[in-house]
């Protein structure tokens, strides 16, 4: 997928993951979690092979997904908070219910 650069094959084919290509992988996973799409992380990883001249594009795309991340998260706060408040109001009528079945 054009993800990973700079992977050596031993003469069997297998791949040789060194150090670099491990934070690599850890970097990828890290911002799929995020949210970032396959095509922005390959943009990603295409500028990053062409070194510190993309610093600036690279950054940007970092900031515009830690944007939408923020988004995504004062969504699931606001629909925690709300179903929150449905559990609270279902309990509260469950005890009521129970009280007059007590009786």
């Amino acid at each position: 997928m054009g993800l990973l650069y700079k992977i050596d094959k031993d003469s069997n084919g297998y791949r040789n993951y060194d150090e670099e290509n491990l934070k690599q992988i850890e970097f990828i996973s890290c911002m799929r979690n995020a949210g970032m799409t396959i095509n922005k992380l390959q943009k990603y990883m295409l500028l990053y092979s062409y070194g510190d001249q993309t610093f600036e594009q690279r950054k940007q795309l970092i900031a515009d997904q830690l944007k939408e991340i923020k988004s995504q998260v004062l969504k699931y706060k606001n629909a925690q908070q709300v179903l929150e408040y449905k559990l609270n109001h279902y309990e509260e009528l469950t005890n009521k219910f129970n009280q007059k079945d007590a009786k």
